[in-house]
């Protein structure tokens, strides 16, 4: 059973290498060590709030981290605060008075991306649903419903994740607004980012169960 464990945990760890490589490998150690140093201290939080919106506290982890690092007192040359990177103006839509509060970034952060994801039609796949939802937490939900409008104009699925990603791209191209081109090319990477996380976190969760 020992080495059946070990093997299998041995596995994980290529799982995660082929992961890592593919985005980000030199985020890896990084990421890991701040798994060991700083998620502990806000697993149960991150796990008390995703439950209360039926959403995986890896996948809001995940969140947390592509925002802040899991650094309640980080802050942005914007003026965004917090573990889950909120506006002044999006603090007050949630009923949130101290950003780097965790507890009321947390909370807040997934009280505005539970008004997000219910912004998108029912007949959209869930997991294409968060993805959507995770690029418009960082872009808005505006620039989401002119690719879904794209998307359709084109004949592809607007509750496809992966069809409507290629209509921002293509709106990218078309942009001739700078610092807009790159805020789409950001929310593109920013999704692919928060995936690298959710699902790392995912495979370390597994790897954990087989040798508790």
């Amino acid at each position: 059973v020992v080495s059946f464990q070990l093997d299998n945990t041995s596995y994980l760890e290529e799982e995660l290498d082929l992961l890592w490589k593919e985005h980000d490998f030199a985020g890896k150690e990084v990421f890991l060590a701040r798994v060991n140093q700083r998620l502990p201290e806000l697993e149960d939080l991150f796990k008390e709030v995703a439950s209360s919106i039926d959403l995986h506290w890896t996948l809001l982890a995940g969140i947390s981290y592509q925002e802040s690092h899991w650094n309640p007192r980080a802050i942005s040359k914007t003026g965004v605060r917090g573990l889950m990177m909120l506006t002044q103006t999006t603090a007050k839509e949630v009923g949130i008075s101290r950003r780097t509060d965790p507890k009321q970034s947390v909370f807040g952060g997934s009280i505005y991306f539970q008004r997000l994801l219910e912004k998108f039609p029912d007949s959209t796949p869930r997991q294409d649903k968060l993805w959507m939802t995770i690029a418009a937490y960082n872009l808005g939900f505006s620039y989401l419903r002119q690719a879904r409008e794209l998307t359709k104009i084109n004949n592809k699925d607007p509750n496809n994740w992966k069809d409507v990603s290629s209509s921002l791209s293509l709106m990218r191209t078309k942009e001739q607004d700078k610092l807009m081109k790159e805020r789409i090319r950001e929310a593109l990477d920013y999704v692919q980012k928060v995936k690298l996380y959710y699902q790392t976190l995912s495979v370390k969760k597994r790897a954990n169960i087989l040798t508790s």
